[in-house]
């Protein structure tokens, strides 16, 4: 994970480099965040995962045409003029080390940066078995060792899903093992507001709290507090959030719910988000039942010019 010697990461003309090498195991994350606003901005490959080509990736459809994850990080240059990319871990087309580098260099050869890596790897951090926890952190240290290989600031996991799930004090040790690697390497694990029985603000912030390390933070999703609650419960929640985010934020301005689509005020969000001092990436994840092209250029006109 320390081999950085064939190329400096460049986006376009602003330098965003990881400086977690450095620093890692400080007590506090180290990244260089960019001001210019586009350079702010990543778009996830959730919406797009019907395109994508990867053997983890279940949700391909293939009466569509298929890119790769290099390819989706220049189509995003071309298509949407960001340079930024969030990729889900079933994306990614090989996870090896030698296929990694391979892919790091892609990236920077197109200017493409990764902005935070989502794992939604199955785990169990809580199992009475020490080999079945071990496993679990073991692959959380790969994806961290891709994180640090991508220059990803930052990867997402979820809360822990213990026996007794209103032990949120056990879920955060459970989750320490692989905090304290993310630390020894120099990068955040972030736990997203998403299911809104497991993984509401609430809980998310519970466990946060608990860890109480800079390394495990918070990532704030625009809309996903839709699915418990009306437009204020959802921007409460963000607020909330966006106290413990460091890296990444996921742009939305609307949200399927039974059926139903409901929406929120990105105005109202980008207010919240500038008043918490945030300075991290913005990724735009398009996920009402619309064109997810078309979205994502609205989602990224509407962060440009609120930002």
């Amino acid at each position: 994970m320390t081999n950085f010697t064939r190329r400096s990461f460049i986006i376009g003309t602003t330098a965003a480099v990881v400086t977690a090498g450095a620093e890692a195991g400080s007590p506090q994350p180290s990244f260089s965040f960019p001001a210019d606003p586009r350079k702010r901005l990543a778009v996830a490959t959730y919406p797009f995962r019907r395109f994508l080509l990867a053997p983890e990736n279940d949700q391909r459809d293939t009466t569509k045409p298929g890119m790769n994850l290099a390819a989706f990080g220049r189509f995003v240059t071309k298509e949407f003029g960001v340079s930024g990319i969030e990729p889900l871990h079933a994306h990614f087309p090989s996870t090896s080390h030698k296929d990694t580098l391979q892919l790091r260099n892609e990236l920077d050869d197109a200017g493409v940066f990764v902005a935070n890596i989502p794992v939604d790897a199955t785990v169990d951090l809580c199992s009475p078995d020490l080999a079945t926890r071990g496993s679990g952190n073991a692959t959380y240290r790969k994806w961290i060792d891709i994180a640090r290989i991508l220059r990803s600031p930052g990867i997402r996991v979820w809360i822990p899903k213990c026996t007794d799930t209103s032990d949120l004090a056990r879920a955060a040790t459970a989750l320490m093992p692989s905090v304290n690697y993310a630390k020894s390497q120099g990068i955040v694990i972030n736990l997203e507001n998403d299911d809104p029985v497991l993984d509401s603000a609430s809980r998310v912030l519970q466990v946060i709290q608990r860890a109480d390390t800079s390394y495990l933070r918070a990532l704030p999703d625009f809309g996903n507090g839709l699915m418990g609650g009306d437009e204020a419960f959802n921007a409460s929640g963000v607020k909330a959030m966006f106290k413990y985010a460091w890296n990444i934020a996921h742009v939305k301005d609307a949200e399927d719910v039974q059926g139903q689509r409901r929406t929120v005020s990105l105005s109202e969000l980008f207010g919240i988000a500038k008043a918490a001092g945030y300075r991290g990436y913005y990724s735009m994840e398009s996920d009402s039942r619309v064109d997810p092209v078309l979205d994502t250029k609205h989602l990224i006109h509407q962060s440009l010019q609120l930002l």
